[in-house]
């Protein structure tokens, strides 16, 4: 895993696109693949094979996996550019933003 950057990652990877997949994946399926799915998507791009497979694993068509795989690197841009420019309001709000995250 260190290949793929995971050691950098103090705790369980979890982005918008982790969570939409282990919203809709089958309890049986609940497994540490789907961290891997949400940290390579995050870094090196989620191919169609891929795609197909989370698609099997959530029950939903591989264009419904691209449209969120797609949502959540939009929302992950923005949260970069308050990174990128620093403004501490907008960085206060960000925090609390992820202190409500379930």
């Amino acid at each position: 895993m260190e290949q793929y950057g995971m050691e950098h990652y103090g705790r369980e990877f979890r982005s918008g696109f982790t969570r939409w997949i282990e919203q809709r994946a089958d309890p049986a399926d609940r497994d540490g693949s789907i961290e891997v799915f949400g940290v390579l998507a995050r870094t090196c791009g989620l191919s169609g094979d891929v795609a197909d497979l989370i698609a099997a694993m959530t029950g939903t068509t591989a264009d419904e996996v691209v449209a969120a795989y797609k949502a959540d690197n939009t929302e992950w841009a923005r949260t970069q550019a308050v990174f990128d420019q620093p403004d501490l309001a907008a960085l206060e709000a960000h925090l609390d933003a992820i202190d409500r995250w379930p």
